[in-house]
């Protein structure tokens, strides 16, 4: 599997929409939508222009006033959506609208502050109603268009997300197809069937073509956004180590320990693959007495965890994601965190006193499964 890229913002080409950029959008709205509040203002005095218009600078006084409403929700953006102006949910959206209204006494207060700064007056204090439907209505329309653009931006990273959960897991599949047809194997799975047929154990062979032919179904059979019970993902990945036991005969030892009544349990398909494979690939392979794999899955509360176990010798020290096994790793946490956001995890340790622990950890989401054998395995 491919490892994990971190992408960072940057700014929009000419081959990117501005809507891909929530900081040069929402911060360009900002701007835009002040101006726009400064032409119509002006326009406003310029239909009803005061008789003494020559004896005070409003255009410079109208302009400051401005700045302050643009200066203070500036302030809100930049503390409710960040800097970046990428944090938004429904909370966030709604605090920039009521906040906005909030700040209404201090714009209001800027109405009679800059005129004392410029000329050393202060106009008659509208009342708050008043000044509300005047000047101060710009407030909440500013809330709710960037609350607006929060939800659009918050819409399009959520149908990212699935996207790419989707993506990942049509890409795990596909890997595990290769893996499945992959030279290399199929020679070894063929070479064990062959070596059977000479040795006239024809049930044995016929046995392991079954469960070749069965696990291949399921590989193709899977659709790759879609979740499988833990019943059937089970039973492909007991029919993947019961290959590799033909393979390596007394040397693969396999233990099952799964808690009744988690038949229907929802994971994403084929996410055990890989940690199998890595234990088959680091643990038995080179060892010459072969080793055991031990397969457990318990309920804990409203949590899944299925534990992967290992008698090999471990992971390496001082990385969190060693790269001989780091890889898959990574994309089943990945694959994970997309499907599940911080509700669903894994953690990789090392055993005492050694062999490597794989742990998934999932919202534990259960379907009414069938006392009949999964189609795909039949």
């Amino acid at each position: 599997m491919t490892g994990r890229e971190d992408s960072s913002s940057a700014a929009p080409t000419a081959t990117q929409s501005l809507l891909d950029h929530p900081a040069w959008t929402r911060w360009g709205a900002h701007l835009a939508f002040w101006l726009m509040y400064l032409v119509v203002r002006t326009a406003a005095a310029a239909a009803d222009p005061p008789e003494d218009a020559s004896d005070f600078p409003y255009f410079f006084n109208r302009l400051l006033v401005v700045a302050s409403y643009f200066m203070l929700t500036g302030v809100l953006l930049a503390l409710i959506a960040g800097i970046r102006a990428n944090r938004s949910n429904w909370a966030r959206n709604l605090a920039l609208v009521l906040c906005a209204l909030a700040i209404a006494p201090i714009t209001q207060y800027s109405e009679q502050f800059w005129p004392q700064m410029l000329a050393g007056f202060s106009p008659d204090p509208y009342p708050f109603v008043i000044y509300l439907f005047q000047f101060g209505w710009a407030l909440p329309l500013w809330g709710l268009t960037q609350a607006l653009l929060g939800y659009h931006f918050e819409t399009m990273a959520q149908a990212r997300a699935v996207a790419r959960a989707q993506s990942l897991a049509y890409d795990a599949q596909l890997r595990m197809l290769h893996y499945q047809i992959n030279p290399h194997f199929l020679f070894n799975t063929l070479n064990a069937i062959s070596t059977l047929v000479l040795e006239k154990r024809n049930d044995a062979a016929e046995s392991m073509l079954l469960k070749l032919a069965g696990f291949l179904r399921y590989s193709l059979d899977r659709q790759p956004t879609a979740l499988a019970n833990l019943k059937a993902e089970l039973e492909a990945q007991r029919k993947y180590l019961e290959i590799e036991q033909t393979r390596f005969e007394d040397k693969l030892k396999v233990h099952w320990n799964i808690e009744p009544g988690l038949d229907g349990a929802k994971l994403p398909s084929l996410i055990l693959q890989p940690i199998l494979e890595n234990a088959i690939k680091y643990a038995i392979t080179p060892s010459v007495d072969g080793g055991s794999i031990d397969v457990s899955a318990r309920r804990d509360g409203d949590v899944l965890r299925i534990v992967v176990e290992d008698d090999g010798p471990g992971l390496p020290a001082g990385d969190a994601l060693p790269r001989r096994r780091g890889v898959g790793l990574a994309n089943i946490r990945e694959r994970l965190e997309l499907i599940y956001g911080q509700r669903a995890g894994l953690i990789a340790r090392n055993r005492e006193p050694h062999g490597c622990r794989v742990e998934l950890y999932l919202p534990l989401e259960e379907d009414v499964v069938r006392s009949t054998p999964a189609p795909a395995l039949s």
